[in-house]
């Protein structure tokens, strides 16, 4: 399965040569908006999931992020209750510039988790961050998405990264959380769509990301 994630991240970065002009000004609109917030005081990052991920994305492509923050008040929760006030204010701060920065543009946008740092900041402190599922979510989303204010997570994943009795862990809890993604019915047509859109561009698919996403498609299988 290890060699599943890695075909699955070499597929990502394959795509990613192809940006659509869509998922680029996306990009450019959540940085915008990461950008407002942290000057209000409001720390965030985001993972972009789906196919500004990829970078093929249109018009009408939902955004898929997750939400990385820090909120004292549940800070030892690990994650912020949906009633949360930072969440809310953060979430809706995000949506109002995107669609300040995008007019005229018509999808969703849907925030699938959030993570708190400054419980992952605790853990670290106190050396707690073995057989933690918040920790390994933090980790899976920095490994499979797309970051905006990168800078704001990667020092935990360094540290977190160089405990190798915790990456074991984490290699064998990814692994379960891919086997059951790739269990989604929409699985193998998100990546139909990209590489219809590809051609859409009219761009021919280059022999290697056919010879890979047909390898990917094997280890699906096995």
């Amino acid at each position: 399965m290890n060699r599943l994630i890695e075909r699955f991240l070499i597929l990502k970065n394959n795509y990613r040569n192809y940006d659509t002009k869509h998922a680029l000004k996306r990009m450019q609109a959540f940085r915008q908006a990461v950008r407002e917030l942290c000057n209000k005081g409001y720390p965030v990052a985001i993972e972009l999931l789906g196919s500004i991920s990829f970078g093929i994305a249109e018009p009408c492509s939902d955004a898929d992020c997750v939400l990385l923050h820090y909120c004292d008040l549940h800070q030892e929760d690990g994650e912020c209750p949906v009633h949360c006030p930072n969440l809310i204010f953060e979430q809706e701060e995000i949506v109002k510039t995107l669609k300040k920065k995008l007019p005229g543009e018509m999808f969703h946008i849907e925030f699938l988790d959030w993570v708190n740092l400054k419980y992952i900041e605790n853990l670290v402190k106190r050396g707690q961050t073995r057989d933690n599922e918040i920790v390994y979510r933090l980790l899976y989303y920095r490994t499979m998405g797309r970051p905006v204010n990168r800078p704001l997570v990667v020092k935990y994943c360094e540290i977190l990264e160089q405990d190798q009795e915790l990456m074991r862990g984490f290699s064998e809890w990814s692994s379960a959380a891919l086997a059951a993604y790739l269990e989604t019915p929409t699985h193998r047509y998100s990546f139909n769509k990209y590489n219809e859109r590809i051609i859409n561009l009219g761009v021919s698919l280059p022999p290697e990301l056919k010879e890979e996403l047909i390898k990917y498609i094997e280890d699906i299988q096995l």
